[in-house]
C-alpha cells in the first residue's frame, strides 16, 4: 500500500546547521507521528484535503477507509489524477484515471498515516528537527543549532521535520487521536516556492464496518495497477533512449562547476512525468536542466513482465562553461539572434551619447536565464532591462545542436 516517497522541506535552512546527534539518535530518529496502520491498530476513517502553494486551483481530495493490511479503501480526487483502490484479502480491486501515481500526492498519502519511509531513508547528515532530538519544541519553536540561535517558530505548536535530500516531510498541528498524536498538517516541498499541503478533515474511529465498501466483484489484474520501483543511476541509464547528458547554461558569476542531483520520476510507458531538484548549486541552471531532462526517454522498468512506475535519483558534474562560447558575444552578434529587439523609451532628461551594457545569458532553448548591469550609466539599468524582457533569443547551433551563450548587450540614449 505504501512506498518509499520523495518530499522535501518547508525551511529554507541548509541542512549543514542541523543539530548534532547523539549515536542513538543518528540510528533510529523518531517523531510523534505515529504509525496508523500498524497491526492491530484501530480500524479508522480519514478524509484530507491537498493543496498546492503555487495554484490554489490544484485540489485534491483523499479519504481512506482502514481496517487492517489486507482490508482498505482509498480514493483520490484531484483535476490531474483520480484513483479508487480497494484491497480485500488477496484481491485487489484498482482503477486509476492515468498510469502515473503523481509524486507529491504518493507522499502525502504515505506520510499522513505512516512516517516511516520518510524515517528510514534519513541519513546521518540529512536534516532532522523532531521533538525527540531537542529540535523541535512543543511550542512550536525549531531550532537548527546545538546554540538554539538559529530558530523559527510554527503556529501550529510542535512542528517536526525529517528527511534526506528528496524525502523530507513536515508533520504539525498535532491532536489526539484513540490515545496517540496524529499530525493534522503535513507538508510536502515540490521547488523553491511551491508546496503540497494536507489538511486532515476528518479522522475518527470505525465503529460498525461497511463491508460493502471493501466488496470487490472484479479483481484488477497486476498488469492494469500502478507500483512504483526505485532503480539506481546505472539501471535507469541502461534504459535511457538517449545520453543522460544536460547541456548546462553559462552563468554569468558565481559559482561554475560542481555537483547537482534531481530525484525522476517515469510512468509505464518510460516519460518521465517529475522531476525534483534535490542539491543544485546553481538555482538560475536549474529550470534549463528540468526542461531537459523532461525531454528524455527511457525503455520501461518491468518486474515479471509487468511495466512500473519507475524512480531514480541522478547525480551530475555541472560545468557552465563547457558548452557553447568560451567569451561572451559582443552586441552585434547577439542582436543577430534576437527577434523583437525592440529599443528601449529612455526617460527624460537621459543623456544624449550615455550607454547601458547589460550582460546575458542565454540557454539552449533560447531563454533568457538571467541579467546583469554592465557599465551602465545611473537610472538607466530598469528600463532597459524591462525592454531585454520583450525580446525574444534563440541559441547558438553548432553541428545542428543548439548551444548556449553570455553576451554583452548595449543600448545608447539618442
Amino acid at each position: 500500500m505504501y512506498r518509499r516517497t520523495a518530499t522535501a522541506i518547508v525551511f529554507g535552512f541548509s541542512a549543514l546547521q542541523t543539530i548534532a546527534l547523539s549515536a542513538a539518535q543518528e540510528s533510529s530518529p523518531s517523531v510523534v507521528q505515529p504509525v496508523l496502520t500498524e497491526p492491530g491498530a484501530t480500524p479508522f476513517h480519514l478524509s484530507a484535503s491537498i493543496t498546492e502553494q503555487a495554484d490554489f486551483n490544484e485540489h485534491v481530495d483523499l479519504e481512506l477507509f482502514w481496517v487492517a493490511a489486507n482490508k482498505w479503501r482509498r480514493t483520490i480526487t484531484s483535476q490531474n489524477f483520480s484513483q479508487v483502490l480497494v484491497v480485500n484479502g488477496d484481491k485487489v480491486f484498482e482503477q486509476d484515471s492515468d498510469d502515473y501515481f503523481p509524486l507529491g500526492i504518493q507522499a502525502l498519502t504515505t506520510a499522513l498515516i505512516d512516517p516511516r519511509p520518510a524515517l528510514q531513508a534519513w541519513r546521518p547528515g540529512d536534516l532532522l528537527l523532531t521533538k525527540a532530538n531537542g529540535a523541535a519544541e512543543e511550542s512550536g519553536k525549531f531550532c537548527f543549532n546545538i546554540a538554539k540561535t538559529m530558530c523559527g517558530k510554527s503556529r501550529y505548536g510542535l512542528t517536526e521535520t525529517i528527511g534526506a535530500p528528496g524525502e523530507f516531510v513536515t508533520f504539525s498541528d498535532y491532536k489526539p487521536f484513540e490515545g496517540k498524536r496524529v499530525a493534522r498538517l503535513v507538508t510536502y516541498k515540490v521547488d523553491q516556492g511551491d508546496s503540497l499541503q494536507a489538511r486532515v478533515t476528518s479522522l475518527e474511529k470505525m465503529g460498525s464496518i461497511d463491508e460493502k465498501l471493501f466488496e470487490i466483484d472484479q479483481p484488477t489484474s497486476k498488469e492494469k495497477q500502478l507500483a512504483v520501483e526505485t532503480v539506481s543511476q546505472a539501471e535507469l541509464s541502461d534504459r535511457a533512449l538517449q545520453p543522460l547528458e544536460i547541456i548546462w547554461p553559462q552563468v554569468l558569476d558565481g559559482r561554475t562547476t560542481g555537483e547537482t542531483s534531481y530525484l525522476i520520476s517515469i510512468d509505464k510507458t518510460g516519460k518521465v512525468r517529475d522531476v525534483l531538484p534535490l542539491d543544485v548549486a546553481i538555482e538560475r541552471a536549474n529550470d534549463s536542466a528540468r526542461r531537459q531532462i523532461f525531454d528524455w526517454k527511457f525503455k520501461p522498468v518491468q518486474k515479471d513482465g509487468v511495466s512500473l512506475q519507475t524512480e531514480a535519483v541522478l547525480k551530475f558534474n555541472f560545468n557552465t562553461r563547457a558548452y557553447g562560447p568560451a567569451d561572451m558575444l559582443t552586441d552585434s552578434d547577439a542582436r543577430k539572434l534576437a527577434t523583437n529587439a525592440v529599443e528601449p523609451d529612455f526617460p527624460a532628461g537621459s543623456v544624449p551619447g550615455t550607454t547601458c551594457a547589460i550582460r546575458v545569458a542565454v540557454d539552449s532553448f533560447g531563454s533568457l536565464i538571467e541579467q546583469i548591469a554592465g557599465d551602465c550609466a545611473p537610472g538607466l539599468y530598469e528600463v532597459c532591462s524591462r525592454t531585454l524582457g520583450k525580446w525574444r533569443f534563440s541559441p547558438i547551433t553548432q553541428d545542428g545542436k543548439p548551444l548556449p551563450y553570455r553576451a554583452e548587450i548595449l543600448f545608447h540614449v539618442p
